[in-house]
Order: C-alpha cells, then structure tokens, then sequence
C-alpha cells in the first residue's frame, strides 16, 4: 500500500487531495502496465531451457512476470529427487538442491511432504 501510494499522498493530505491522488495513482499504474504491455509484445525474452512449459510461460505472460517465472524455473533446474516413500495417502520426498557459491559446491537437502487427499505440500 505505502508503494502504491509513494509520492502521492502524505501525513497532510486532506480527504479532498486524497480522493484526487488516488485517481493519480491509479493512471499511472494503468499507464505504466499499458507500456509494459506493449513491450512485451513487441520484444521477447529467451527461454533458458528447451522446456515446453517455459515455452508457454514465454507466450502468456508479460516480460516481468516471465522473468519471475524464469528465475523460479532455473532455480528448480538444480533439484533432484533424491529419495521417494509413499504409504498411500501421504508422500515423502528427499529433494537434494545442488549450487556453486564462491566455486564451491553446496547441496541442501529438503523434505517434502505431500498429503495427497488434501493436496496440502509441505517443505
């Protein structure tokens, strides 16, 4: 909210300039989505992999909320299932994350919990 409103109003502005701010505001979010919008169309982010859902995500979405998707994507890149169990109902995954930070290798391991009657996850 303080973003949205960041340089329109402050402790000050009356009822009056509030209501006028916020029209303000609103233009230039629709204007500033409007250029996005055109420039998602008119240029195109590659796709980091030879991924058919990052291919779909590259022809729906906007160039920001691809990059987004993109990072989270790559991200997943470096995970593998390490170990899987599952009593029916309930799924336990190992999921080993493997990274370089400093050129040093660097694995995590995480525990996914799947309850596949409520579809709840958990990490």
């Amino acid at each position: 909210m303080n973003a949205f409103f960041d340089g329109y109003i402050n402790s000050m502005t009356t009822l009056q300039q509030f209501v006028q701010q916020y029209d303000n505001a609103l233009q230039n979010k629709w204007e500033k989505e409007k250029e996005a919008d055109f420039g998602s169309l008119n240029t195109v982010i590659h796709c980091g992999s030879q991924s058919l859902m990052e291919r779909q995500f590259q022809k729906e979405y906007t160039h920001a909320k691809f990059t987004e998707v993109q990072t989270e994507f790559r991200s997943k890149m470096n995970c593998l299932i390490h170990h899987c169990h599952s009593d029916g109902e309930n799924c336990t995954y190992i999921v080993m994350e493997e990274s370089i930070h400093n050129e040093h290798c660097r694995e995590r391991l995480f525990t996914v919990f799947c309850d596949r009657k409520t579809k709840d996850v958990q990490c």
